[in-house]
């Protein structure tokens, strides 16, 4: 279970967005030179607030690593494989088609590549509502300040 931390920006109904901050988790990261989270920025996640959370309030967040691993081997994988095998498949077909075997292995892996997008999406729109692979939200750590309520004075 890979967990982080965060804090409850907002509440609108049974969803809950959480705002975690770049972390440990970030620093170890191998993929941290590419990913598109600057070194300043902080993450908003939307979870379903099951357990009730306040603005304010410090929870914790978690998502099953072998989901996680399954979705990024998927997303990364996928296409890479795509492509090469698109582009096997229009050099193999470039002699019965009459055209340039570099010109047929371009285009058959550009097509192999959007193929594997729309699966990719397909994918995505089956496992966005199952729980495995969705984060949740675990536990409160920290309840939030209750906001000043009109005429209370310091």
């Amino acid at each position: 279970m890979i967990k982080e931390k965060g804090i409850v920006e907002t509440v609108a109904g049974d969803k809950a967005v959480v705002r975690i901050p770049q972390g440990s988790s970030c620093a170890t990261c191998e993929s941290r030179a590419a990913c598109s989270i600057d070194n300043d920025k902080e993450i908003l996640v939307e979870v379903k607030n099951e357990l009730h959370a306040k603005a304010g309030d410090h929870v914790e967040i978690s998502m099953p690593a072998p989901s996680l691993f399954k979705m990024g081997m998927l997303v990364y994988l996928f296409p890479v494989l795509a492509l090469i095998f698109g582009a096997g498949a229009g050099d193999l077909c470039a002699g019965y088609l009459e055209m340039d075997a570099n010109l047929a292995s371009i285009i058959g892996g550009i097509v192999a590549l959007g193929i594997s997008f729309g699966v990719l999406r397909r994918i995505e729109r089956s496992v966005r509502n199952k729980p495995d692979y969705n984060p949740r939200m675990t536990r409160i750590l920290i309840n939030g300040v209750p906001p000043a309520r009109a005429g209370d004075s310091k």
